[in-house]
């Protein structure tokens, strides 16, 4: 993600076919996220129990053991995820199409956004900067489209980028991100998103980059 990403519209034309591709590839992964799994931007004020949000990834089942005696290959083709600091990352069942995300939160801990960080297989080049992964912030419907999203690591400078896309599932916001912002990430401690939603104004999520070095690194 550029510090401007303002100027740098021509540069994303040339993202567009590989950037498509991604899309569907995600929304695979996470139909679930916005859901299903209860993300929500303002609404409703009664206190409901933070629910339980995955990656969208199904975890390796536990079965017997003596099931798994009968049947050595039960599990084998099961996703697989690990969890690194405050990240965990899901991987396809061969181990590659990796992609780490978190869940962020808003004051008063009602989940409200995802955040998922995928390397690309090839580095892309475009308006003098190399791509070397995407990152995509995934928020609930109610987001007012035009303000797009902040996000600021630490007390560093905010940058802004746009929403792309918005189906029944929820809002997206994709970026190609080069190896300055990742950097960036990794040295961080953490990094505050904002949206604005159309029925109380901004929101705030922090980010905890513990382990995303780690999470980052493991991915294929």
């Amino acid at each position: 993600m550029a510090r401007d990403m303002t100027h740098n519209l021509a540069g994303k034309r040339a993202f567009a076919l590989c950037l498509s591709i991604l899309v569907t590839i995600c929304a695979a992964t996470y139909t679930s996220v916005t859901t299903a799994q209860g993300l929500k931007l303002g609404g409703d004020t009664e206190e409901t129990a933070a629910p339980k949000i995955d990656l969208g990834a199904k975890k390796p089942e536990v079965r017997p053991k003596k099931a798994e005696a009968a049947n050595p290959q039960n599990g084998t083709n099961n996703p697989k995820a690990t969890k690194y600091g405050s990240w965990e990352v899901a991987c396809s069942p061969q181990g590659d199409n990796c992609a780490m995300a978190q869940i962020g939160k808003d004051s008063s801990g009602t989940p409200v956004l995802e955040m998922v960080v995928r390397k690309l297989k090839e580095p892309l080049e475009a308006d003098g900067r190399t791509a070397t992964a995407v990152l995509d912030i995934i928020t609930p419907l109610g987001v007012v489209l035009t303000s797009g999203l902040s996000l600021q690591i630490d007390s560093g400078t905010e940058e802004a980028a746009p929403f792309q896309i918005c189906t029944e599932q929820g809002c997206l916001v994709r970026e190609p991100v080069d190896d300055g912002l990742i950097g960036r990430l990794k040295a961080g401690g953490n990094a505050k998103i904002t949206v604005v939603a159309a029925n109380q104004g901004d929101v705030s999520s922090t980010i905890s980059l513990s382990g995303f070095t780690k999470a980052f690194n493991s991915l294929r």
